[in-house]
């Protein structure tokens, strides 16, 4: 071995020298000779030996007798030592790399050059309800869509598809492939239900506030030609004005709703901003007499006040609220029909609440009741007023208050809109206040 040194020459050697000396003490120098070169070969043997224990565990250092032995087992010891480092940093990427690919709320799915699966995460069985033992499988078997099939089957496609859940016709998946190395391919889908909304919601707004806008501008320009013509007298031209000026309110309310609305929506997860207590009897009597302009039918508003804690809040973005709700239950009650606007205890705190004897809405509304510009009844929304953006900034508002807006309602029997403030959000009122019925 080119290792020997010359401490393991000088070993040889001096076997050899001692057994031809006693060979030779005996008058056998020959058999003498072979005597040391069987130690040599036994003490060889016994590192080979000890070799072949130590290379079923290299884990630790060897130690032998012969400097060449050891030598050698040393370059084997640090090169294993060495190649296990980089097997334990490769499995450790492994392991962080199939944590990420598990944390994924997308469907990771990696399919081979004849689109049979391979691998794929957890929200694949969630989502495909693929498992285990369909591993091998094309992946278009499981998966039964002509969009699919075409993706899997064309390799240069490169927009992604989208067609419904296999389980659920009301989710929509977009589904993505991705040319990989050694002819594989890594499967990407994700649920594109809510993005769909949003965008939908997105084009039904733009849509809603054209039309919202077009309306009384119509409205206002065809006045407005009627006041160029050179013949008006001044009693028609005021009369003109007169029309004007509520499609103009409509527009310019229209516009302040948005403002507000944008606002609220741009602070939403941001901290409220000029917070003071807020006495709610006082709230009551400010909004029940900004409304009293619309309550042209008489109506009876009743305020309760059980509760004597006022509310930390932003005044101005509660007062906006509780408005829109109270403009809302006179819009939709009956002529002489009763409101009741409470603050009352609870358990956990106080509960705001508006109840009127109105229309009432069917359950299947409840859910959409605060999206922008919805309404159950068009036709009569367009005769009650409103901007239809109300519910929108009250639902904003309490949100950003830790709050959220419940409804309870019952075609022909009325609704009741209320929301309920943890103790957290209360004070003792400074004193109780007497409250206009």
């Amino acid at each position: 071995m080119k290792y020997y040194t010359l401490l393991d020459y000088a070993r040889f050697f001096g076997l050899l020298i001692l057994g031809g000396l006693t060979g030779f003490a005996f008058d056998h120098f020959g058999l003498g000779l072979a005597g040391g070169l069987l130690l040599w070969t036994l003490v060889q043997h016994r590192e080979y030996v000890t070799f072949r224990r130590w290379a079923l565990r290299p884990l630790r250092r060897p130690e032998f007798a012969t400097d060449a032995w050891q030598a050698g087992a040393d370059i084997l010891f640090r090169s294993g030592r060495r190649q296990r480092t980089r097997s334990k940093r490769a499995m450790e990427m492994l392991k962080h790399l199939r944590a990420v690919t598990e944390a994924l709320p997308d469907c990771a799915i990696v399919l081979d050059s004849n689109g049979c699966i391979e691998r794929f995460n957890t929200a694949t069985t969630q989502r495909l309800n693929i498992r285990h033992g369909d591993r091998g499988l094309p992946f278009i078997e499981l998966v039964r869509h002509p969009q699919i099939v075409a993706l899997v089957r064309n390799p240069g496609q490169r927009d992604p598809v989208e067609f419904p859940s296999p389980f659920d016709d009301g989710i929509r998946l977009e589904a993505r492939l991705v040319r990989m190395g050694g002819n594989r391919s890594l499967m990407l889908i994700r649920d594109v239900t809510q993005l769909n909304r949003l965008l939908s919601m997105r084009q039904d707004f733009v849509a809603n506030v054209s039309h919202e806008l077009r309306t009384p501008l119509t409205v206002i320009l065809g006045y407005l030609e009627t006041l160029q013509e050179d013949d008006l007298d001044a009693k028609t031209s005021r009369q003109i004005v007169n029309k004007i000026v509520p499609p103009a309110q409509r527009m310019h309310a229209l516009l302040q709703d948005l403002l507000l609305l944008t606002r609220l929506e741009s602070q939403s997860g941001t901290s409220l901003e000029g917070i003071a207590p807020i006495a709610i009897p006082g709230l009551f009597n400010r909004v029940v007499a900004q409304v009293g302009g619309i309550s042209s039918r008489q109506h009876h508003i009743i305020v309760d006040v059980t509760c004597t804690r006022s509310l930390m809040g932003v005044p101005g973005e509660i007062e906006s609220a509780l408005g829109n709700l109270v403009s809302n239950a006179i819009r939709y009650s009956p002529d002489g029909g009763e409101i009741r606007l409470s603050w009352t205890e609870t358990p956990a705190g106080c509960c705001l609440a508006v109840t009127d004897q109105g229309i009432g809405v069917a359950r299947e509304h409840l859910a959409r009741l605060t999206e922008r510009f919805y309404r159950v009844d068009l036709a009569r929304a367009r005769v009650q007023g409103g901007t239809g953006l109300g519910l929108a900034i009250v639902k904003h508002v309490l949100k950003r208050h830790g709050t959220v807006l419940q409804i309870e309602s019952e075609p022909g029997k009325g609704s009741r809109f209320f929301c309920h403030f943890p103790i957290t959000q209360l004070t003792p009122a400074a004193k109780p206040l007497e409250v206009a019925g």
